[in-house]
């Protein structure tokens, strides 16, 4: 007999494909690279045990480093949730499977979904089981298999996000109950949860996910670029159904509110609110084929109907393809600590992204064993461990020059970082152009350290060697360099740029030139008026410089039209150079 496959069947082995070409080849920026020491070290956190002992199991497989390994893992999880938003789009809709279709397409383009796709977290383990457990549920044929199959999936949440599983296991148990499930069975199905539950935990180590109430989890989480479509989308398509009667569309508007209040409370799964929201997409194209009536080409209609949110999508800003740094992490760490001398001794890191790296190559790769990485502190208390490290004769590594209390002449360049000394340092080496990192989050790290290299040099007195170390040697050129060799901060031009709010945006090529901006104020050196659209610490900073040219006063409206921030820089600035 010539049996089709399941729409669900197509997508999945299609997806997986896609995934797993575009899988992380790497342990990928920031957190995401402490999963990977996790699983090698065959420890649960107790935040999500059931995923750390899958990756635990994921992460031996004979392929490429452990960070590509989970990778694989993220792209098998990922095209099972997109196979899960096509079996819950069919459950609810059985007339229009292609809609389910349009609602995976939809989630595959989304930057959350993509990012837990190919970097494998407790996430996209969460994501998986919350959609299945939505499909199974949501199914109008149900039998025992799917009863327990979507307890299971709960179970699976439960380990992987633990609020988020709670509450999700507690309505799809009522779910169930209300629909005739067999009320043995959904015992059954909770005693497992809770069996699952105890043996995952035991033995786990750290807290649980704490609250952290912020309406931010939600937008950061969901809602950028292509996100934004299935959010407006899927909202609308759940109301839609809601209002109209649809079958389970009331229950799916209750699973979708349940699960925002965990984002915005704890905010551990964002792609989980855009995987359950891309069945409220499927909703939408369905609705307008219910609209235009009885047709033979119903399914033709239904994909018309939703080649405007897809393209709606792709206008937004789609994710075709991650951002893999590949082995630039791996670059970073070798940059910061390859230069440090024999330990033993400890290396500081004051940036997250510094830490993360550090941290993979020493847990996995065994780099610098003579060296111990200090944990994140702040400044007031890294500075303290700095101090005691270099005065029981050790080395202090970092990849600032200075924090907290420490003089930023105690330290000397050692490849893209520094050795924190006890005494002033020698004059430094040469410099070099600043580093080229791929991937966005390596381009900031390579403008952050350029410039923490150019303000050990100007803060040494060699404004031109400043310049080289932030890549602006072209911009002067050689004149206006040999002016900057020659020159250094007056009362009457003094330095700027360390009492400018840089934090109002991302790092970006913008602090680079800004600080050429200052470097050309103390040297007098010409320069053009700073755009409009520049950032405002660069506006902010053409603006301070005709207050001491003395063309405009302090309460200029331009600088209070630049915003609160502005205009208390602009006080802290005035007061210390009047001392």
């Amino acid at each position: 007999m010539n049996r089709k496959l399941p729409t669900e069947t197509i997508v999945l082995a299609i997806a997986l494909v896609v995934l797993v070409i575009d899988a992380g080849g790497g342990p990928g920026w920031g957190g995401v690279s402490a999963y990977p020491t996790i699983a090698m070290h065959l420890d649960r956190t107790a935040g999500a045990p059931l995923y750390d002992l899958l990756a635990s199991v994921a992460v031996r497989l004979p392929a490429g480093e452990p960070g590509f390994r989970l990778a694989l893992l993220g792209a098998i999880l990922g095209a099972l949730t997109l196979a899960g938003v096509v079996a819950a789009s069919r459950a609810i809709l059985p007339r229009d499977p292609i809609a389910g279709v349009i609602g995976a397409l939809l989630l595959l383009i989304t930057p959350a979904f993509r990012d837990a796709a190919a970097f494998a977290t407790p996430a996209s383990l969460a994501t998986c089981g919350t959609i299945w457990a939505v499909a199974l549920t949501a199914k109008q044929a149900r039998d025992a298999r799917d009863t327990l199959g979507a307890l299971g999936a709960c179970a699976i949440v439960v380990g992987s996000a633990p609020w988020l599983g709670v509450m999700l296991a507690l309505a799809i148990a009522a779910s169930l109950l209300r629909t005739g499930a067999r009320k043995q069975l959904v015992i059954i199905g909770i005693g497992a949860i809770g069996l699952v539950a105890v043996v995952a935990w035991l033995d786990a180590v750290g807290p649980f996910p704490s609250a952290t109430a912020s309406l931010a989890n939600l937008v950061t989480g969901s809602g950028r670029g292509a996100g934004a479509i299935v959010i407006g989308a899927g909202l609308l398509g759940v109301g839609f159904g809601a209002l109209t009667g649809l079958r389970g569309a009331r229950w799916l508007a209750i699973i979708v509110a349940l699960i925002a209040a965990h984002e915005i409370v704890v905010g551990s799964a964002p792609p989980a609110l855009s995987a359950v929201l891309a069945v409220g997409c499927a909703i939408v194209p369905s609705a307008i084929t219910q609209a235009v009536g009885p047709t033979s080409r119903r399914q033709l209609v239904t994909l018309a109907a939703g080649v405007p949110l897809v393209g709606a999508a792709l206008l937004v800003g789609p994710t075709l393809w991650v951002d893999d740094p590949g082995a630039t992490p791996t670059q970073l760490a070798h940059d910061l600590a390859g230069g440090l001398p024999s330990g033993p001794g400890v290396v500081i890191a004051t940036r997250t992204a510094s830490w993360f790296a550090l941290e993979y190559e020493r847990q996995l790769a065994g780099a610098r064993p003579d060296l111990a990485l200090a944990p994140m502190l702040p400044a007031s208390q890294a500075d303290a461990l700095a101090a005691d490290t270099l005065r029981a004769g050790r080395i202090v590594g970092s990849d600032v020059a200075a924090f907290g209390r420490l003089d930023v002449r105690r330290a000397i360049p050692r490849g893209r970082g520094f050795e924190l000394v006890s005494d002033p340092a020698p004059p430094a080496q040469p410099v070099s152009a600043p580093a080229r990192y791929p991937t966005e989050t390596g381009a900031q790290q390579a403008i952050l350290l350029a410039l923490e290299r150019a303000r050990y040099e100007a803060a040494s007195g060699r404004l031109d060697a400043a310049a080289r170390a932030a890549g602006l040697a072209e911009r002067f050129g050689a004149a206006d360099l040999a002016v900057l060799a020659a020159t250094l901060p007056s009362p009457q031009r003094p330095a700027l740029f360390g009492f400018l709010p840089l934090d109002v945006a991302p790092p970006g090529r913008w602090l680079l030139e800004l600080f050429g901006d200052d470097l050309a104020w103390v040297a007098g050196i010409p320069q053009p008026e700073a755009a409009s659209d520049a950032p405002m610490p660069r506006q902010l900073h053409a603006l301070w410089q005709q207050i001491l040219v003395g063309n405009i006063k302090s309460d200029d409206a331009r600088i209070a039209a630049l915003g609160p921030r502005a205009l208390a820089a602009t006080k802290t600035m005035l007061e210390d150079l009047r001392r």
